[in-house]
């Protein structure tokens, strides 16, 4: 036994001949207090994504929670004399090592730029032990990344995904998309801009390969064909270098729900429907088609058919557009009655009424349904008799939306089609049900109730004094810029500020929560959805079939 060189206490011999009461006055803190050369220690982040710095070589951000373990991992990096980037000072101090036992965040003001940590220490000086409790402090300071630097640029775009669909009511066809891009961030976090066009709109990406993405993305939710092309900008031939920008064309297939389509003698690929009169049931990948005169003898599933976009490309003569959602009627249930097969299967009466998937019931089934129009009360006594695909769907009472076949004044395009693309032992039905009205919801307020605003808009302003074709291009300019702002708030999108995504909220440069105008088509939508089962239906499907994209996905990444 020796006595400590420092105090004098009895101590077993040790290389420095002091105890550990003395050893622990070794300044620890300082040394895990220290930054890169000397300077304090430092955490940047990105002021518009927020995103953090996690390798300085690299000049890689990424998204982390606050005080979550990745934020914890993120910190302790940052200690030069923790991660061994400078252990020169270390050693000259007498420390052989140091080594974190526990870890805990101390709070923070959010604004105060600060981030600090309780930290245990265990260090090694001159083979004593010794632990002690620190509290270390870093600042954060804002860097820009290099995605948020070339967003800054003028002119950073290099690949624009042009979405069509040609027809008249487009906005209907586009809805489903807007939607699913408004479900997943990871999708818009990359799009620089976007603009209306006439039957679509213009995405801006900053490279070649997340417009890729982003079209093999829309093609899970609507069937298209993409087309690409490229246009040379500017080209150095000094350095062999050029700068070339490419064009995604997106054209989506002209059908949407509810629609009646005429499938030509010639058409492929249609099975048993070609020369039929159908009625589109869902839109996604693929769209899925129903004759709209079945015959009793068959099941549902045996008269539907899937028609894909390389399918309708190749022979879209042969499929034209009978007439649209907008020429729908109401009429009212009288009677329904399930056909031979469909009543063998289902004894009861109450039983074939489906209340969805836990009813142990098929959403569609063959049924002999008497129904009335709605105007049609208390003026007349006609009734209709039908064979519709609704029969678990329908009950005595309900109001239901239809095709009036037998009173609709056809179109000379429409007239054609009947007569030369139908085949001879088609039965052209009276009426054609498409779907139930939920709550008796008068569709006019589901669907177009923005024009009815827009139409009191125009009749209660008053007339300009000023130059007509003045006033003719800003109500114009005012209108396009009015339906780019809808637009862009259904899909999560803002043209107003610089928006920058997260995966529960939407921040603006300065850090705030952006939720007006996103927030008033979000409940907008919402009402849509809660009126309309089938439209929820379809997005259901969508939400699955992008689940299982973004799995697949994942299981890539792990991978390479």
């Amino acid at each position: 036994m020796i006595p400590c060189c420092t105090c004098g206490t009895i101590i077993a011999p040790n290389s420095s001949n002091q105890c550990a009461s003395c050893l622990a006055t070794v300044d620890i803190a300082s040394l895990i207090r220290r930054g890169p050369g000397g300077c304090d220690l430092i955490v940047h982040q990105c002021r518009k994504c927020r995103r953090y710095e996690r390798d300085s070589n690299n000049k890689k951000f990424i998204y982390i929670e606050p005080e979550s373990p990745e934020m914890m991992a993120l910190l302790l990096k940052q200690i030069p004399a923790l991660s061994g980037k400078s252990t020169q000072y270390v050693k000259r101090a007498g420390v052989q090592a140091l080594q974190v036992l526990d870890s805990m965040f101390i709070w923070t003001e959010p604004n105060s730029m600060r981030q600090r940590l309780m930290l245990t220490i265990k260090a090694d000086i001159n083979d004593v032990s010794i632990q002690q409790r620190i509290k270390v402090e870093f600042i954060v300071k804002w860097k820009e990344c290099l995605d948020c630097t070339k967003e800054a640029r003028q002119s950073t775009w290099s690949a624009i995904v042009q979405l069509r669909q040609k027809r008249d009511d487009s906005r209907k066809g586009l809805l489903i998309l807007e939607l699913a891009i408004a479900r997943n961030a990871l999708m818009r976090k990359h799009i620089l801009s976007v603009q209306t066009k006439k039957a679509g709109f213009d995405f801006y990406f900053p490279s070649l390969d997340k417009a890729r993405h982003f079209t093999q993305y829309l093609s899970k939710v609507a069937p298209m064909r993409i087309k690409t092309t490229q246009s040379l900008v500017s080209e150095d031939k000094t350095n062999n270098t050029a700068n070339i920008r490419h064009t995604l064309a997106c054209e989506m297939v002209p059908l949407c729900r509810d629609d009646l389509v005429v499938i030509g003698k010639q058409a492929k690929g249609a099975g048993k429907l070609t020369g039929k009169l159908c009625l589109v049931l869902r839109v996604s990948s693929a769209v899925r088609l129903i004759t709209v005169s079945p015959s009793r003898e068959l099941d549902v599933a045996s008269q539907c058919t899937e028609l894909h976009s390389d399918t309708y490309w190749r022979g879209e003569s042969s499929y034209r557009l009978f007439l649209s959602s907008r020429r729908l009627v109401r009429f009212v249930v009288l009677d329904v009655e399930l056909c031979d097969d469909e009543r063998d299967r289902y004894n009861s009466a109450d039983s074939h009424v489906y209340e969805g998937p836990q009813s142990g019931v098929s959403k569609y089934a063959l049924a002999d349904v008497e129904v009335a129009r709605e105007t049609d009360f208390g003026v007349n006594d006609e009734t209709f008799m039908c064979v519709t695909h609704l029969g678990h769907l329908l009950s005595p009472g309900d109001v239901v939306l239809g095709y009036d076949l037998a009173s609709t004044v056809l179109s000379s395009e429409a007239e054609w089609s009947i007569e030369n693309d139908v085949t001879s032992n088609f039965v052209m039905p009276d009426i054609v049900l498409v779907k139930k009205i939920k709550g008796g919801q008068d569709q006019s307020k589901v669907e177009g109730g923005g024009d009815n605003e827009e139409l009191k808009h125009k009749k209660g302003k008053a007339k300009s004094s000023g130059s007509k074709k003045r006033d003719r291009r800003m109500k114009k300019e005012e209108k396009k810029q009015q339906k780019l702002a809808e637009a862009a708030a259904r899909m999560g999108l803002d043209t107003d500020k610089d928006v920058y995504f997260d995966e529960d909220a939407f921040f603006d440069g300065e850090g705030d929560p952006i939720s007006e105008a996103v927030q008033k088509e979000n409940e907008k939508f919402k009402k849509e959805v809660d009126m309309d089962e089938d439209l929820a239906d379809d997005l259901a499907i969508v939400e699955a079939e992008l689940a299982e994209q973004a799995f697949s996905d994942n299981e890539d990444d792990e991978t390479h």
